[in-house]
């Protein structure tokens, strides 16, 4: 199974096709979205969202997977192999798509195993989700050999 973590309020300007692909997903995928804490502080944000997400993976051993900005940039057939690679040793993978102050790393870094980005840029997190679910779709079509992914 992969699961996606995301911390957002919305998907409402991307809500269609976040929709789409979670229906093409259907059985491959589970979507656990968690809302952003409202404070002043952003090191209290981090550390609240941080321990949320630390709930959600521990009851379970999981491959996980740090989606951030700043980190190894890859492509879709390198997502496809490690996702592949990954399921032989994990069953369970689980991408994390960071709050808007990022996560507490003393709490959630000794979890992570991997860590990548989508692009040097920023995206709003809904984008990133939307661009995740994608990339997921593709790489479920790569394995099927549909002949989806030109690239």
């Amino acid at each position: 199974m992969i699961s996606i973590i995301t911390i957002s309020d919305s998907f409402a300007h991307f809500r269609e096709p976040v929709e789409e692909y979670v229906r093409r997903l259907k059985g491959i995928i589970e979507v656990k979205n968690i809302k952003p804490e409202k404070s002043e502080n952003p090191v209290f944000i981090r550390q609240k969202e941080s321990q949320r997400i630390l709930e959600l993976i521990s009851k379970q051993k999981w491959l996980i997977i740090y989606c951030d900005i700043g980190s190894e940039i890859i492509s879709t057939e390198s997502l496809a192999h490690m996702v592949e690679k990954s399921k032989i040793t994990h069953p369970n993978i689980v991408f994390i798509i960071w709050g808007a102050y990022g996560i507490d790393e003393a709490i959630l870094s000794p979890f992570i195993h991997k860590r990548i980005s989508f692009s040097p840029m920023t995206f709003p997190h809904s984008l990133a989700f939307l661009l995740l679910l994608e990339q997921l779709y593709r790489v479920e079509q790569i394995r099927k050999n549909t002949g989806y992914h030109h690239g």
